[in-house]
């Protein structure tokens, strides 16, 4: 599903329905236990993210509680809970680009934007999740990931504020880009 496509909030959960009937079909409590994390995915694949219904829908399929569901969706970074933007970032901020200065960005799209980790900008071009990870490419440090294609390296806010217009001008190819 594209990152722009949001579902409504009377969302359609039959594909995940279907989907979770082939595939999910634990012979236990533990090989539930063990779906879980899949089967998230695969509702985020569809809808961009992992609905309270999509999530009860699942809870309910591998019989395990909603709070079981929810805790994992909170504990990993990857997942939204939330209709994502247009875009979605994913903003390095482990020890790395810490150093090199992720903080500066972590503070303007929260002072500019009203942006914390998880949060969309006004204007839904931008969903940011702020990784307290490792992005894996720290020469490019402070870095992002732009909709889990292209790596947008040493950022500082004034490339951010540029990365922000080409994408508010539907323009991305113009966004900066350090993965040639």
């Amino acid at each position: 599903m594209a990152h722009g496509a949001h579902a409504t909030r009377d969302q359609n959960l039959d594909a995940l329905q279907s989907i979770l009937q082939e595939q999910y079909n634990p012979s236990n409590y533990q090989d539930s236990l063990e779906m879980i994390v899949q089967a998230c995915q695969e509702a985020q694949h569809l809808y961009g993210y992992v609905s309270k219904d999509a999530s009860a829908l699942i809870a309910e399929h591998l019989g395990v509680s909603e709070n079981r569901i929810y805790g994992l969706l909170t504990f990993y970074a990857d997942f939204l809970t939330e209709p994502p933007g247009e875009h979605v970032m994913l903003l390095c901020h482990g020890a790395a680009c810490y150093v090199m200065g992720s903080q500066k960005i972590v503070d303007h799209l929260d002072q500019r934007y009203d942006v914390r980790s998880g949060g969309t900008t006004r204007d839904g071009s931008l969903t940011v999740q702020v990784i307290n990870g490792c992005l894996g490419v720290c020469d490019l440090a402070p870095v992002g990931q732009l909709d889990h294609e292209r790596y947008c390296g040493h950022l500082d806010v004034e490339q951010f504020e540029a990365l922000m217009e080409s994408l508010r001008s539907s323009q991305p190819s113009e966004a900066p880009d350090d993965t040639e």
